[in-house]
């Protein structure tokens, strides 16, 4: 059993860490770290030496990845951030979601508008990752009340899950090279088609 807790908590005044003994009975509150600019994920990597990966996305800015080396006591920038190609036509607008990918320095990051990009150097280069970015159906997705995102990733092995509003679920069983819609059953209950693709 582990003989502390560290929480990330994301919140629009940046990003705050909570630590306590594993008793719980008190927590030490660090932060904001990335004052004054919102935080809409956070990631603790135990991988090898633990680090704490959390977004920074500054409308007049640009979006950033934070890192910590000491878990939580201090975080600087990584070299780069996930970013469209220029031809792409897209800009990002917010990071919603960090997984840790199957190496030991890799991530995956979700943003808004919806695309997933990896990094095979934690966080110092990013990719994006075509087989959902560049999906036939990423035109036609519309955004939500929260925006046209990606805000979950989840990762099982060679199985990818995606969260996207409003594309739905999206499942890869290729370790993310392909993905295919796995919105089967799923209601939308305000168009005429009830039970949509996407």
């Amino acid at each position: 059993m582990a003989n502390r807790v560290v929480l990330c908590i994301g919140t629009k005044k940046g990003l705050f860490v909570a630590e306590s003994p594993k008793a719980r009975r008190r927590f030490a509150l660090r932060g904001p770290f990335g004052e004054g600019v919102a935080v809409y994920s956070a990631l603790i990597d135990s991988r090898g030496t633990p680090r704490i990966y959390a977004s920074s996305c500054n409308a007049f800015f640009g979006m950033k990845v934070l890192c910590s080396t000491d878990v939580g006591k201090k975080f600087k920038e990584t070299k780069s951030a996930p970013a469209f190609p220029k031809e792409d036509g897209r800009a990002l607008a917010n990071i919603w979601s960090l997984e840790a990918g199957p190496d030991k320095k890799e991530l995956w990051c979700g943003v808004e508008p919806a695309a997933l990009f990896r990094s095979r150097d934690g966080g110092d280069s990013w990719e994006m990752v075509s087989g959902i970015s560049n999906h036939p159906h990423a035109r036609q997705w519309q955004p939500g009340n929260g925006g046209l995102c990606m805000h979950t990733i989840l990762r099982d092995g060679n199985r990818v899950h995606l969260g996207i509003s409003t594309g739905g679920h999206y499942l890869s069983e290729d370790g993310g090279a392909t993905f295919k819609a796995s919105n089967t059953g799923v209601g939308e209950g305000f168009m005429h088609d009830s039970y949509p693709v996407f």
